[in-house]
């Protein structure tokens, strides 16, 4: 029941919201022609946002976009949302909505529906309760992470081989199209296995990589271990040990380039560096 009063007030504030006229001009802010606040974006070395004042330009809040990072891939895959916080915020809002990207006006508009502001300006004191029946992290991302979780069963797995470490051997297969490891987005991707022993005689399959060309970040090589977790990632001449939380550049590896006709051989070294360091 009190699920239910929760999700008709949001839904009755919603439809408040949508008949209240926002406008910002020149950073101020109008609320049915009433100006209400000042607004501004903050660029500066650290992460953008906007901070939020009265009309006197004393501070309210701030609204960001805030990153995630995967349980399986780390800062290599980022689930990113936006959330109100500091000043007379005592503790973070998320705004609970996928893709809800971030405008002085529509920073204004999501404060509105959840009824920390109105013609009368901020209202400081429903901000603990709306905080309190917020999650602090959206429910898609949460989502998203239980769905990680199923696989964290298998981190640090390694198949059992009687093999020098150098005996590595790599089976690749034709590129085609496919959803990228890192997003939903398309991209031209690539899969090897990696094998430890003898191409002619003994050996066994200890784990896979996947090339991808395409997402916003490059070129990416993956290594899995044989229960389709990550174990490390290659990009922009930086190779990432996901299980070490190592991160090695240019002149700490020897890596060669993605290129297709030294791929196979990249894949191959980057797993004999996995397997001396333990981790594949």
């Amino acid at each position: 029941m009190k699920n239910l009063q929760l999700v008709l007030t949001c839904l009755l504030m919603t439809a408040f919201a949508s008949a209240q006229k926002v406008k910002v001009k020149k950073g101020e802010v109008f609320i049915n022609k009433v100006k209400v606040a000042h607004i501004e974006k903050i660029k500066g070395d650290g992460p953008k946002y906007y901070q939020i004042s009265d009309i006197e330009k004393a501070p309210l809040f701030k609204a960001q976009e805030i990153r995630e990072e995967s349980l399986l891939f780390g800062a290599d895959k980022t689930f990113p949302f936006r959330a109100y916080y500091g000043d007379q915020i005592v503790d973070t809002i998320v705004i609970n909505k996928k893709n809800y990207w971030l405008s002085e006006k529509r920073v204004i508009q999501y404060a509105l529906e959840i009824g920390i502001f109105s013609t009368n300006g901020f209202d400081p004191s429903k901000t603990k309760e709306i905080a309190s029946q917020t999650p602090k992290r959206p429910d898609w991302i949460l989502e998203r992470l239980d769905e990680e979780k199923e696989f964290l069963a298998g981190k640090g797995h390694k198949v059992e081989r009687n093999f020098d470490d150098t005996d590595v051997f790599i089976k690749s297969y034709a590129a085609k199209n496919a959803i990228s490891q890192l997003n939903k987005s398309m991209v031209t991707q690539m899969k090897f296995d990696i094998y430890q022993g003898n191409t002619d005689g003994e050996h066994v399959l200890i784990g896979r990589a996947i090339y991808e060309n395409g997402t916003v970040k490059g070129e990416y090589l993956f290594v899995f271990n044989t229960k389709k977790v990550p174990v490390g990632s290659y990009n922009k001449a930086t190779f990432k040990i996901y299980d070490l939380n190592e991160e090695q550049g240019l002149l700490d590896h020897d890596l060669g380039s993605l290129s297709a006709d030294k791929r196979k051989n990249t894949v191959r070294d980057m797993a004999i560096k996995l397997i001396r360091k333990g981790v594949l």
